[in-house]
């Protein structure tokens, strides 16, 4: 009797630390600040006067070098749109607008941190971000698609913060021009 009380107790510890350790490795909820900035005339706000390169944010483009894309960069377990984020989604969206007939794919990238499955998920909110933000500065969202690889094509396949800072990223595919 001793020992089937042991056993139910033990069993119990066990699923209670089950419970405890899967509540406490969910991630935190993200908040979505993916909107264009408005100003109080209806139009976009202007932009802070601080240049891209003075932040140390990397502004290359898709396509490889010289592409007319820019990657767009995320904070660490993050899907929101950054200040630097805007300026390229901004970029990215003129030059959609005004190459009309062209196609662009978002891939989302993560870091090597988290599963497989939680970066994949994380992936997809980024480009579904990126894509949201763009569909709102007026490009036709049946030009955009998106697709998450997750951690699985690093930009940079170092493990260090400066690493991962390029891995987590939305990167813009021309699909057709």
């Amino acid at each position: 009797m001793n020992s089937s009380r042991h056993l139910q107790f033990s069993f119990l510890s066990f699923v209670f630390l089950c419970v405890v350790v899967a509540l406490t490795s969910c991630s935190k909820k993200d908040t979505v600040s993916d909107e264009p900035m408005m100003s109080g005339g209806g139009g976009f706000a202007e932009e802070s006067s601080e240049s891209v390169e003075s932040s140390g944010v990397m502004t290359e483009s898709a396509g490889g070098a010289g592409g007319p894309l820019q990657v767009v960069y995320f904070d660490y377990d993050q899907y929101n749109i950054r200040d630097d984020a805007r300026r390229a989604l901004q970029s990215n969206s003129d030059w959609m607008q005004q190459n009309p007939s062209s196609t662009v794919q978002i891939e989302g990238h993560c870091d090597e941190r988290g599963t497989i499955e939680y970066n994949l998920a994380l992936g997809e909110r980024r480009a579904n971000a990126a894509k949201r933000y763009i569909v709102r500065l007026g490009v036709d969202a049946g030009r955009l698609s998106t697709i998450s690889y997750g951690e699985e094509r690093p930009a940079n396949s170092g493990s260090s913060e400066s690493a991962w800072s390029e891995n987590r990223r939305a990167e813009f595919v021309i699909l057709s021009q």
